[in-house]
């Protein structure tokens, strides 16, 4: 990871972090402040959100932590139109963090792992514990939600 002419305790403007898709450039002043981090990853609080190189994957994103590269995710933005989530389970995590609804994004975190077949691959996604932003304030918490109609796991 390298950053652009940082003095010590100086804060970057810029972080250009080694990701699996190749060197990417962050803007540190975008990233997004996760203050718990996320599950199973509590310690890493800093993310930054890029398109990923590769035109068969315009659909997701890369999730990239802005303080180790070795940590990334592949989410892919929630589309409401999609009707995953019921509005009232929308309605009650948006209002226990504290998020606007005009201001919130949510990303689903994407597994990638092999078909049973061992043909390909499968992707599926967590519903049941999305990462809420609020994006004027650039903070995001990873909520479970309540209702276990949700699966960890949800083909895509």
């Amino acid at each position: 990871m390298e950053t652009e002419n940082v003095a010590e305790n100086e804060t970057p403007e810029f972080v250009t972090v080694e990701t699996r898709f190749g060197d990417i450039e962050f803007s540190w002043d975008k990233g997004i402040y996760m203050p718990v981090g996320l599950l199973g990853f509590p310690e890493h609080h800093v993310f930054g959100l890029a398109n990923i190189p590769n035109s068969s994957l315009d659909q997701f994103k890369l999730y990239q932590s802005l303080t180790d590269a070795n940590l990334s995710f592949i989410v892919a933005p929630y589309n409401t139109e999609s009707d995953v989530y019921e509005e009232k389970d929308l309605m009650i995590a948006q209002k226990s963090l504290a998020i606007d609804p005009a201001d919130m994004a949510i990303l689903m975190v994407v597994t990638i792992r092999s078909a049973s077949d061992g043909q390909g691959i499968k992707l599926s996604t967590n519903v049941r514990a999305p990462v809420f932003v609020d994006t004027s304030r650039q903070v995001a918490w990873q909520h479970v939600m309540r209702n276990d109609r949700y699966p960890v796991q949800m083909d895509l």
